[in-house]
């Protein structure tokens, strides 16, 4: 794998000399930045000649809820569902003036006040927000890659398989998400990931063994002491399974967490490195 393909989520500039740079990667993954900062990014992008991606929203939004990663796409309510790809558009047109490459939008998630809805209905208002994806990708000759979180039934179903075989869409597949919806579904993530593998455009790399990790330390560093017989996801297999040619992104911070061994995370960087080189 080129080096340019693997590379830091940022979500200030900071990070693009911590992240980016101190580890020795040449891509970045943008989001949620101040508006005050876009100037100075752009310029960054140029002057350090930086591959790059967006995860919506690139600009932080004053009127979007919180968090921003938030998605209503599967959501009943047609104003909420509105809401979400305003601030899509908003952000590819925000990745096409830095010459951003892809973007990443949370689909499918779970809908909120969907109570007493027919399972027909649901997955009906999943394929119009799709329909509404490739319309806005062409449109703006951007790629969107599509990132499954949340204890969806659209994950396991061979929903995402359809549309990813049918739309101009790829999907992004994170490891710390993917083990998350896994244990909560009750679906094997290594048989997920050879299903999903021919349509894959991207990666996240983060861990955890399940629910209580996410909750308390959120992200946490990919790194080699994480025995998949813990119940960590197996980051090895998984990046041997998909054998990526395309950007693989760290998502999480630059620190390990003190209660779990506060390992260094660059060694889990130094890790990665060497497992894409021995599958170039």
């Amino acid at each position: 794998m080129p080096e340019t393909n693997l590379g830091f989520h940022c979500h200030g500039l900071k990070q693009i000399e911590e992240g980016i740079l101190s580890n020795g990667l040449s891509r970045g993954e943008f989001f949620n930045f101040p508006a005050e900062e876009i100037e100075k990014l752009k310029k960054e992008l140029i002057d350090r000649d930086l591959a790059r991606s967006v995860h919506a929203p690139l600009l932080k939004p004053d009127w979007y809820p919180d968090p921003p990663t938030w998605s209503f796409l599967c959501d009943v309510d047609p104003d909420s569902r509105n809401r979400t790809f305003k601030m899509i558009a908003q952000t590819l047109a925000q990745a096409e003036d830095i010459g951003a490459e892809y973007v990443i939008v949370h689909f499918p998630v779970p809908g909120t006040d969907c109570a007493g809805e027919s399972e027909s209905k649901l997955e009906s208002i999943a394929w119009n927000s799709c329909d509404q994806l490739a319309e806005l990708s062409t449109k703006r000759g951007m790629t969107i890659h599509i990132e499954g979180l949340g204890n969806s039934p659209y994950l396991n179903n061979g929903f995402l398989v359809q549309i990813l075989g049918q739309y101009p869409l790829r999907y992004c597949f994170d490891t710390g998400h993917m083990n998350l919806a896994s244990q909560m579904n009750e679906f094997d993530l290594y048989e997920f990931a050879v299903e999903i593998a021919p349509f894959v455009g991207s990666m996240h790399l983060w861990n955890n063994r399940g629910r209580d990790d996410y909750l308390n330390f959120r992200h946490i560093p990919v790194h080699p002491s994480q025995d998949p017989e813990e119940g960590w996801a197996d980051i090895k297999r998984l990046l041997e399974i998909l054998n990526p040619s395309y950007p693989v992104i760290f998502e999480s911070p630059l620190s390990y967490p003190e209660a779990l061994g506060q390992h260094d995370y660059q060694d889990g960087v130094e890790w990665v490195k060497e497992i894409l080189q021995t599958l170039s």
